[in-house]
């Protein structure tokens, strides 16, 4: 367990409630390895995995278990790495917009185009615009606004603002 770390580049940033997972660890042990790969890449300080896929499970295993089945992944890339949990994290459906908008422009980063992020993930090419035009909006303030119990971004909201950015954008 000390020589697992989170990925820095894991999409999923809140990993939401983990009370029915922990409860589940204590009961039954983990079910399914973790994914992890050699650290050694200046992506994260210290440690000697970090974690692809499982970020829950080890989060949710914390004080219950000491050592965690894990399955090794040698020499993948930068660019594999976040394709996999981008990959693995799409198809539960439940990163949030943002994250899907960040995770969508560091692909894009790392060299994918829009047409095999469509191939991998099972998205619309309209659906990954809209996200990458998302990822370039003001994010600390979309973030307070969704953050406020009493005000609800729907993705309606989101694509709105997308074109109001763009209409601006030609005006100034």
């Amino acid at each position: 367990r000390e020589n697992l770390q989170p990925h820095p580049d894991n999409p999923r940033k809140d990993l939401g409630d983990l009370t029915e997972l922990r409860e589940s660890i204590r009961e039954n042990g983990i079910m399914q390895n973790l994914t992890v790969v050699p650290c050694g890449d200046g992506l994260v300080d210290s440690g000697d995995y970090m974690i692809l896929i499982g970020h829950r499970r080890f989060a949710a295993s914390e004080g219950i278990l000491d050592e965690l089945p894990c399955v090794i992944a040698n020499k993948l890339s930068k660019k594999e790495q976040v394709g996999i949990m981008l990959e693995e994290n799409m198809q539960r459906n439940d990163l949030t917009i943002y994250e899907q908008a960040q995770s969508f422009q560091l692909m894009l980063d790392l060299g994918e185009t829009v047409d095999t992020l469509s191939e991998k993930t099972g998205f619309a090419k309209s659906t990954i615009y809209h996200r990458i035009n998302i990822a370039k909006l003001d994010q600390e303030y979309l973030k307070e606004l969704d953050e406020d119990d009493s005000f609800q971004l729907t993705l309606n909201d989101l694509i709105e603002l997308e074109k109001i950015k763009e209409q601006l954008g030609n005006v100034l």
